[in-house]
């Protein structure tokens, strides 16, 4: 098996496309706005990502973020994003950490989740961060096993539905 995260780039056509159309908007948590797109409003859809990534057109209080895809032996499996940091607004009001993730449908179960979670936390090592903060659902059972798998410790909650946790980011936490 070979695996590669690859950072979403313009010219992702119809495989990224039919992968982002197996893991439904909110489904676990994880937002994923492609869900349900035309082929027109995908290409849209990847311009706004390429343009938040440099924080262009972002929303009132969101922060830039990077939008990465996991390939499994050349075939997307799935996809996560991380944030360039913080804020109060993510943090008290909208219950959104430092990434995100989602497998499609079809690929669930064969530790690809995993694989992809800790492929993200590499990069926000590299993006310097010490500890993430991660806002996972309560009732997604495969996520919290995940993270906490990956030295996640849940230090509070969000709402009613939701868990707050922290995540040390280095070389020991990231190990098998």
């Amino acid at each position: 098996m070979r695996a590669e995260l690859r950072e979403l780039s313009l010219d992702m056509g119809e495989a990224e496309y039919a992968m982002l159309q197996d893991i439904e908007d909110g489904e676990n948590g994880f937002s994923n706005p492609a869900y349900g797109m035309t082929e027109d409003e995908y290409r849209a859809w990847l311009r706004r990502e390429h343009d938040y990534a440099s924080g262009q057109n972002l929303r009132n209080g969101w922060l830039p973020c990077t939008t990465y895809f996991l390939y499994i032996d050349g075939e997307p499996v799935g996809y996560g994003r991380i944030r360039h940091g913080s804020n109060a607004y993510l943090e008290t009001v909208v219950g959104a950490g430092h990434l995100g993730y989602g497998v499609a449908r079809k690929h669930r179960g064969k530790g690809y989740g995993d694989l992809l979670f800790k492929s993200l936390l590499s990069r926000c090592r590299e993006f310097g961060y010490q500890e993430i903060k991660l806002f996972p659902h309560k009732d997604n059972a495969a996520t919290l096993h995940i993270m906490q798998k990956n030295g996640g410790k849940i230090t509070g909650e969000f709402g009613t539905n939701k868990y707050i946790l922290h995540i040390p980011v280095s070389e020991a936490s990231m190990e098998e």
